[in-house]
């Protein structure tokens, strides 16, 4: 698996820093400039853990790694304590984004890709399709299971807090089930699990599943057909035959039952509904007849008001007149102007001819008002009477309506209780028999279908012995063949020799074999007397270039062999229990074997490297490696979030000489040790 890192970005809460990367990049300076957390971070992005250092928990915002996975352009961003990751990839013209969770499968999130988690669309980036192995090497009918991308990740990030304690979760202070995980994948990387063992293995566990819901099935039927007390497909004929026959009975008597209600004469519960409906009728109609008349009562009442108010405005004007038909009017009562010369049956203001002789049509109009309210108070007087007869009759009418329904409701009880007793049972037992019928007819179909999922379970049963048999030929082939096994300890003595590393020589015998594939390496005269392993190391020292020498070897393997490895290598302090000045040749050897691998075997091979001291590469080797030297409160050579600056108090510390503590030769150092 291509992989290449191009920078990180880490944004702080007051800059953006990047972080480029070459194809050799070297970190390294004084302890507390952040150089362990480059690669913690580099982790981060790819869904690991964050020990959120002083300060990384006071300006850390969020981290993006830029890199390319098989010629694909990928960046992905994580925020502080964040559990999902947002990954965008392809050319700026198309480029697609997906939030991811880092860890925790969820579901799919990407639909008809099977991408759940950051692994998968790291596989599905790089066109890789995850390898799977069994999750068991011991139970061939164990389910597979994928390898995850962080799986493989172990043998690229050797990270400064296990680099001299764990040996790749091989050795036994492994919690058990990461160190089963671990052999997994050194033996898929090894070769083990080759493409016909996948291969067959991927058959069987589809032959084992399929075989398995075919049993299930069969199974599911056979409990069924049993809770129906059915045996065979004679036996529902013969169920539903005798089903069809009560079922004829039941009918007919029920058409009995109905002829002879049908025959009989009218019910006495049919008269009291005819007369019911009657009396709503006329109940409704002596309603609409009372709603008439106070309707016309209102109407009567206005016109008898109208009729009052006509009378006295005319008694008004006859009384004006009265009183004004004696005076002599000399001037006009508007405007006071003298009034013009009239004749003797004119009248002086308005000219007009005089009706002084008007007193009997008044009289006559006062007669004929009075009348007029008399007879409009007789209808009013007659109509309310009408509407006080309209209102018993309604009462009569409602009462003979409530005795009625009474009476039906004990008649329709009577009524009803005989037909239920002649006819409503037979129905009941009727529709049961329908349904049952039908329920058989459905089964009719199930006995075939048993002996169809039974004869499919023992065609698929005999399937998956055959492929047992083959798997486990495949798997012993391919166990025998150690010439994977057999190189890998030739590189990886290789590595500890060039390494320079005390104790191994090229006339070493390295020991590896399933199923921890823990290496041991026996000096060949003293033969198993002296046999060293990473358990047995007794230098902290030792045990860290031990690993680190481990590391390139499963690198150099495949490149060799073409594993699905990234090829990335970051290794994290590998002189963390080693003086570069007292242990100078593995030191350089160290450094020299990286440099010289870099530009031969693993020219592929991206190289992170953090310590405390660079190792520059010889003339000789024509490596280009991007330094970087990191201090705590320099500004030339800054510190990984440069705004921040922690630094221990010097006030209580005894003041020093200024000279750097190694500018001493050896000789003058090994002097001073023997004064002391």
């Amino acid at each position: 698996m291509k992989l290449r890192l191009n920078h990180l970005e880490l944004t702080c809460k007051r800059a953006v820093y990047t972080i480029p990367f070459d194809d050799f990049t070297y970190f390294y300076g004084e302890m507390g400039a952040g150089k362990s957390t480059i690669a913690r971070l580099i982790d981060y992005c790819f869904g690991g853990g964050l020990d959120m250092t002083p300060a990384l928990q006071s300006e850390f915002v969020s981290a993006t790694l830029d890199f390319k996975i098989n010629d694909v352009h990928v960046r992905l961003e994580r925020a502080v304590n964040a559990n999902q990751v947002l990954a965008s990839w392809g050319a700026a013209a198309d480029a697609q984004q997906l939030i991811v969770p880092a860890r925790a499968a969820g579901g799919e999130v990407l639909p008809n890709t099977g991408i759940e988690v950051l692994s998968d669309l790291l596989f599905y980036l790089a066109g890789v399709q995850p390898p799977k192995v069994r999750r068991s090497r011991l139970k061939d009918d164990s389910e597979l299971q994928r390898l995850s991308f962080r799986n493989l990740f172990w043998y690229c990030y050797l990270d400064q807090d296990t680099i001299d304690s764990s040996f790749f979760h091989l050795d036994n202070g492994a919690d058990f089930p990461r160190r089963l995980k671990s052999r997994t994948v050194l033996a898929y990387l090894l070769g083990y699990n080759q493409q016909r063992v996948a291969e067959l293995e991927t058959d069987l566990d589809e032959v084992r599943s399929e075989r398995i819901a075919a049993s299930e099935a069969a199974e599911s039927l056979d409990a069924s057909l049993d809770e129906a007390g059915v045996d065979s497909d004679l036996d529902i004929a013969a169920q539903l035959q005798a089903l069809d026959v009560e079922r004829k009975k039941l009918d007919a008597s029920i058409q009995a039952h109905r002829s002879h209600l049908s025959a009989a004469k009218t019910h006495v519960t049919d008269r009291l509904t005819d007369r019911a409906r009657q009396l709503v009728s006329e109940v409704q109609a002596v309603r609409d007849a009372i709603s008439q008349v106070k309707t016309s009562i209102e109407q009567h009442r206005r016109h008898r008001n109208e009729l009052l108010s006509l009378s006295t405005k005319f008694q008004r004007v006859t009384a004006a007149r009265a009183v004004l038909n004696g005076v002599e009017f000399e001037r006009c009562p508007r405007c006071t102007q003298p009034l013009p010369a009239r004749e003797e049956a004119i009248c002086v203001l308005c000219g007009q001819a005089d009706t002084a002789d008007a007193e009997p049509a008044v009289t006559a109009t006062e007669a004929d008002l009075s009348g007029r309210r008399a007879e409009l108070e007789e209808l009013i007087t007659a109509q309310q009477e009408q509407i006080r007869v309209l209102g018993l009759r309604e009462s009569r009418l409602i009462d003979e309506k409530q005795l009625i329904d009474a009476t039906l409701g004990k008649e329709m009880q009577r009524y009803d209780s005989a037909y239920l007793s002649q006819v409503l049972e037979t129905e009941r037992r009727l529709a049961a028999v329908t349904e049952e019928a039908r329920f058989l007819e459905r089964l009719r179909i199930l006995p075939a279908r048993v002996e169809k999922f039974k004869q499919k379970a023992d065609t698929l049963q005999a399937r998956e012995v055959e492929l047992r048999r083959q798997l486990r030929e495949a798997r012993e082939a391919a166990e025998r063949d150690l010439t994977n096994v057999r190189l890998l300890g030739e590189l990886f003595l290789d590595c500890l020799v060039r390494a320079k590393l005390p104790g191994f020589t090229t006339d070493d015998i390295v020991a590896m074999s399933g199923p921890d594939f823990v290496p041991s390496i026996m000096d060949r005269s003293s033969g198993e007397a002296a046999v060293s392993s990473f358990d047995t190391l007794g230098s902290g020292g030792k045990k860290t270039l031990f690993k680190c020498c481990f590391a390139v070897a499963v690198h150099r393997l495949a490149q060799r062999i073409g594993s699905v490895l990234p090829t990335l290598l970051i290794i994290d302090s590998p002189m963390k229990n080693i003086s570069e000045r007292e242990n100078r040749l593995q030191f350089e050897g160290f450094h020299a074997m990286l440099y010289e691998l870099a530009q031969s075997e693993l020219a592929d091979v991206q190289f992170i490297m953090i310590d405390k001291e660079f190792c520059a590469p010889s003339p000789e080797q024509k490596v280009k490696v991007r330094a970087r030297h990191m201090t705590v409160d320099k500004d030339d050579d800054p510190p990984l979030i440069e705004y921040y600056r922690e630094r221990p108090s010097t006030e209580s510390l005894p003041a020093t000489s200024s000279e750097p503590a190694d500018s001493s030769t050896p000789d003058e150092l090994k002097n001073q040790d023997r004064d002391v």
